[in-house]
């Protein structure tokens, strides 16, 4: 009954490993996830940085104004982001979310 467990644990992770859509390699914002920019300057820094598998990383959306609660709410989402948005982001050399530029 164990062997029978372990090869079924041992199956299910190579099947999940297989599914993983973003290689190692990839700095692409995930799809669902498009980035949250604060700024035009923020959009325009990450979006010069290519991926090295997929070039352009995301779209580009111009925004002309961001209320200071929604750059409040971006801040605050960043503990939420999945793993593959966080490397993105940092990828970009944009400081995390959330964290006080001065440090």
């Amino acid at each position: 009954m164990i062997k029978t467990l372990a090869r079924r644990i041992e199956l299910a992770e190579r099947v999940a490993a297989g599914r993983s859509k973003f290689s190692e390699d990839c700095i692409c914002f995930p799809g669902p996830e498009p980035p949250s920019f604060t700024s035009n300057e923020e959009q325009e820094a990450a979006h010069c940085i290519k991926c090295r598998l997929h070039g352009d990383r995301f779209q580009k959306h111009f925004h002309l104004y961001l209320a200071p609660w929604r750059i409040e709410r971006i801040a605050m989402e960043w503990k939420n982001r999945n793993a593959q948005y966080k490397k993105a982001w940092l990828a970009s050399g944009l400081p995390p979310l959330g964290s006080d530029p001065g440090q």
